[in-house]
């Protein structure tokens, strides 16, 4: 990790890529992970491990993890908005819908996230960002329509988790203009221990009998999704616009369809095919914009990202 303002256009390219592909393997992951496990007992395990994993790669990368007792409880507060909470929902909806449905409902947190950024922190979006949303959404219902299934509740729990991802993108952006990102991360990540730990008894239980893959989906939510991806989403949004960034969300089930080729044999239907390259449309547009600036940026003499 580098300071704030370090990164050239190569390798913000770089960590968008391993993002999306970091977030996109959830899916997957949650699916074998559920084979064996609850819901709430995959987000408990998940904050345990990853706290641990998270602390390593804090004393490898020299992150700082003590800081003033507010930020940790500002941390702690959106971190369980968007990482424990929108874990939860996500896996809740996800074992009561399709995995294209859940993809549509949870990818129009971009748009949620691009609203609070203009209102909150008055961040400048061009006209052309908000068309390539439009496509984007778009491409992604072309995609999630195709295997469309739902339940009420299922719906309800997967808008709660795009809601808690939108407000979880912006929110976290000011800690990140003083903070290191697995600092924040592993903030926005430990509290889950307590705050799910009415479901540990049931987590030990299922883990006695627990299957290799459901083991193997766990240890993706843990290293791939984690400590990869909320960690590279953090550094993305600690050096660009939000509304730049969260357009990484709109790859998310392209990639999820690839590795659907790769891991389970399935061969994407004609539709699909067309959803992925209105998908791509739409974010060629929108990152085509000139880059802009969020008028929250770190004023002079505000110390730099720790390190």
């Amino acid at each position: 990790m580098t300071a704030k303002g370090s990164l050239h256009s190569t390798q913000i390219v770089v960590i968008f890529v391993l993002t999306t592909a970091a977030f996109a393997a959830s899916f997957p992951a949650i699916r074998a992970a559920e084979s064996s496990f609850d819901p709430a007992s995959i987000v408990w395990l998940r904050a345990l491990f990853a706290s641990i994993a998270l602390a390593l790669l804090a004393l490898g990368f020299r992150a700082r993890l003590r800081i003033p007792w507010t930020d940790v409880l500002r941390a702690a507060v959106f971190g369980q908005l968007g990482i424990s909470a929108f874990q939860w929902l996500l896996n809740s909806g996800v074992a009561e819908s399709s995995i294209g449905t859940a993809s549509t409902i949870v990818n129009t947190a971009p748009l949620i996230s691009m609203v609070l950024a203009a209102v909150i922190l008055r961040e400048r979006i061009p006209l052309l960002r908000w068309v390539g949303v439009v496509v984007c959404f778009i491409g992604v219902y072309i995609l999630g329509s195709s295997e469309a299934s739902t339940t009420t509740k299922g719906a309800a729990y997967l808008i709660a988790a795009a809601v808690s991802l939108g407000v979880y993108s912006v929110a976290i952006k000011t800690l990140l203009n003083r903070y290191h990102p697995l600092t924040v991360t592993f903030h926005g990540t430990w509290p889950g221990i307590l705050l799910f730990s009415w479901a540990a008894p049931a987590a030990l239980d299922e883990a006695t009998n627990a299957t290799v893959n459901a083991w193997v989906g766990l240890a993706t939510l843990v290293l791939v999704v984690t400590c990869i991806g909320y960690v590279l989403l953090a550094r993305l949004l600690q050096e660009l616009p939000i509304s730049r960034v969260v357009f990484y969300y709109y790859l998310v089930p392209p990639v999820a369809i690839v590795y659907a080729i790769v891991l389970f044999g399935e061969i994407p239907s004609a539709r699909e095919i067309l959803g992925v390259a209105v998908v791509i449309g739409g974010v060629v547009i929108a990152l085509s914009t000139p880059a802009t600036t969020s008028t929250n940026a770190a004023p002079s003499g505000t110390d730099p990202p720790s390190r």
